[in-house]
């Protein structure tokens, strides 16, 4: 997602019938919104939360972490989906990488690098000024009749003016699935621990005489008996309501790697080859990262809930967009989906702001909403594809996007050269790619294929024989002949590459006599009926 994306999602959450955050100085429930902002804790040398004089929304605490704040800290030491699948017993019985990430425990150095990465963000040297300034360079249109040359300008801009731009240009494995799981694994176990005391130093400032059984707790507490003020109820009282707020800060920073795993763009198409592509090629590897990324976005992928124990098989897929086009209708489910895992993570830190004992690890209540690709329902034919032999293949017809069943999507990943890719073998050829895909966009850039008859009837009678009772994707509230298709108006705002696409196509002189993409990867039907995603 994009950093407006990132806030709105964020901004989505609700905690006005919250009583556990009644009196609480240091977080704020706008009364008209229902949005929520935190005045910044900081973690001090001690363990300690204490004030940055810094206010942020619950969209902006998403926004900022990762990308902006802290990106760097979060790269934990994992192992690649090829290392797993190579030798799984190695890395226990889990049935998947991600599940795997799961169960892993947390150790101290993971919390350490979590810690140090929410450092990035809160502390005294961090301004609202300088967020204020990400926010106007993210929606600033330097170069309005071009929405890739603003983009250029956007990135010249941030590197001018924004003192943490080196980290917007590290995207490390903890922003794609399946290891983006593992950045909030560990970002929930420390908001679930801030919680913890929180609660506990509720219940010393009642009680002085109460005993906690949480080491941790302990520690923090002989400590603070030491300072000025000591265990006094006030002192506690103000300690209770600074971990609230620091359980909540630190919940909503790991929000911005769980929200990631519902971008198309972060998910599995990705995979290992956001690190083996850049290894073997270099600058051009990164750049076709990119590639990958962006038509991902753009084309969407099938997902399901690979980590709900309590998943109905027969649940139909959910579509998934991604950076850019989050908003879309057909992205809708998808998004509903984001903004209710995220709501039943914080859910957990509720329970425990109440009392109730810390979740188990596999148990934490957002991983119940986490999507990954839907290997039982077709999907969009992959612009590269990292073979079983560990080297890298792309689609050899670069501007067509062919549909694929469940069994050819597994054997394009089997036998790569035998279902229409080419080998990527020298930096040369990685660059001649980028400069097709990069520079000749207009002619290379991938275009879904419509599926003849016999086509559509092979995928829909392989899918029912994978799952008979399976139901039909529903109609999202709105479809996209609903949508007004945006006009570029190079006075004022540059449109999308979408935007451009979707108007040349209904209104330039080669578009079709219906008004209609005739490539159109979508049959809308009336709302409150299926769609069927072709």
């Amino acid at each position: 997602m994009d950093t407006k994306e990132h806030t709105e999602v964020g901004n989505q959450l609700r905690f006005g019938d919250w009583l556990e955050l009644k009196d609480n100085p240091y977080i704020h429930i706008d009364e008209e919104t229902g949005i929520l902002s935190l005045d910044l804790q900081r973690i001090d040398e001690n363990n300690l939360p204490k004030s940055t004089n810094l206010r942020l929304t619950s969209g902006n605490m998403v926004a900022m972490s990762g990308d902006y704040f802290g990106g760097r800290e979060v790269e934990f030491d994992l192992p690649s989906m090829t290392e797993f699948r190579g030798n799984p017993g190695a890395y226990d019985d889990s049935i998947s990488l991600g599940h795997y990430l799961i169960n892993k425990p947390v150790f101290p150095e993971d919390e350490h690098k979590f810690v140090a990465s929410y450092r990035r963000l809160a502390n005294l040297e961090v301004s609202q000024d300088e967020i204020n300034l990400i926010y106007e360079i993210d929606g600033a249109n330097y170069i309005p009749f071009s929405n890739t040359l603003n983009g250029y300008a956007q990135e010249l801009m941030y590197a001018l003016r924004v003192k943490n731009y080196g980290d917007m240009l590290t995207r490390n494995l903890s922003h794609f699935t399946p290891w983006s799981v593992r950045a909030y694994v560990v970002g929930h176990h420390l908001a679930l621990q801030y919680a913890s005391f929180s609660y506990e130093f509720r219940q010393l400032a009642e009680n002085p005489d109460y005993e906690s059984n949480n080491e941790e707790f302990n520690k923090v507490r002989a400590y603070i008996e030491l300072t000025p003020g000591g265990l006094s109820a006030n002192n506690c009282r103000d300690l209770a309501h600074r971990y609230q707020a620091l359980a909540l800060g630190m919940e909503l920073f790991c929000f911005h790697y769980y929200s990631d795993h519902y971008a198309a763009g972060h998910c599995q198409p990705v995979g290992d080859l956001r690190q083996v592509l850049p290894e073997k090629f270099g600058t051009w590897g990164s750049i076709l990262v990119n590639n990958i990324h962006d038509e991902c976005n753009n084309v969407s992928i099938y997902t399901t809930r690979p980590y709900d124990s309590n998943l109905d098989k027969n649940d139909p897929p959910v579509e998934m967009t991604g950076d850019g086009d989050f908003d879309e209708s057909r992205n809708y489910y998808n998004k509903q989906a984001c903004v209710a895992g995220m709501q039943s993570s914080v859910g957990d830190l509720r329970r425990v702001f109440g009392g109730s004992p810390l979740p188990n690890q596999t148990e934490y209540a957002g991983l119940a909403h986490l999507p990954d690709i839907d290997e039982n329902y077709r999907q969009h034919q992959p612009l590269f594809v990292l073979g079983a032999d560990n080297k890298v293949y792309y689609r050899t017809e670069l501007s067509k996007i062919r549909i694929l069943s469940p069994s050819q999507w597994k054997t394009t990943y089997e036998s790569p050269l035998e279902n229409g890719y080419t080998e990527l073998s020298s930096t040369w050829e990685a660059f001649v790619l980028v400069c097709k895909l990069r520079l000749l966009s207009f002619i290379y850039q991938g275009e879904v294929q419509p599926l003849s008859e016999a086509e559509r009837e092979a995928i829909e009678r392989e899918e029912f024989e994978l799952n008979p009772q399976r139901r039909p994707i529903p109609t999202p509230p709105r479809t996209l002949e609903e949508t007004p298709v945006p006009l570029a108006n190079w006075k004022t705002k540059p449109a999308s590459s979408r935007e451009m696409v979707r108007g040349m196509d209904n209104f330039g002189v080669l578009s079709g006599s219906s008004g209609q993409r005739p490539n159109s990867s979508h049959v809308l039907e009336q709302e409150g009926e299926s769609i069927l995603s072709l």
